[in-house]
């Protein structure tokens, strides 16, 4: 479901009058935070953790939340990205497992997972996916959060410069850098 951004504005007006109301906007948002916090860690049970302390947090401070006209959704990315990276300050062990869990996970990619026809240019793409996942992983935490935020949440350079607060020009920048770093991991035959 979307919704304008007026409707918006009044579902946060709502719930800061009103805590119960905060419902709608949780449930207007959930799905999009936890794919996000997915993509990033690789680990469904530790997004959904996330996803959970990302709404709590943005529940307590809600009555902070000043309309600006900026998507609330990039106020709550801004609070899950800060979430995981603070949980991964405090579990440093955790942050290893979960790159040896990603790289894991992309071993087992196979065709069927891709709905492909089991024959040799399925098993090439799945191959490259592999290592692209496995490349992808490699990257610096900041790298992988204006990737997922373009590629996996579809957001704007508007979009991702008020969830990262950067300007857009440094958006594309930094997007530019990451592309350009994946790819070198992905192919550094190429790079």
């Amino acid at each position: 479901m979307t919704v304008s951004p007026e409707q918006e504005r009044k579902l946060i007006e709502a719930a800061q009058a009103d805590r119960r109301e905060f419902v709608a906007l949780y449930d207007l948002h959930v799905d999009a935070v936890h794919r996000f916090l997915v993509s990033r860690t690789a680990n469904t049970q530790l997004a959904e953790d996330l996803t959970s302390d990302t709404f709590m947090i943005a529940l307590e401070k809600l009555h902070k939340f000043k309309w600006t006209g900026r998507p609330f959704r990039s106020w709550l990315y801004r609070v899950a990205i800060n979430e995981m990276n603070q949980y991964y300050r405090k579990h440093k062990k955790e942050r290893e497992l979960a790159l040896k869990q990603w790289k894991e996970e992309g071993e087992h990619f196979d065709a069927a997972d891709m709905n492909l026809k089991k024959n040799e240019d399925a098993q090439e793409a799945v191959e490259s996916i592999r290592q692209l996942n496995q490349s992808f992983g490699l990257l610096k935490p900041k790298e992988q959060d204006i990737l997922s935020l373009r590629f996996f949440e579809d957001q704007s350079y508007q979009e991702i410069s008020e969830t990262l607060n950067i300007s857009v020009s440094n958006v594309g920048v930094r997007l530019n850098r990451a592309l350009k770093r994946l790819q070198s991991l992905h192919n550094p035959q190429n790079a």
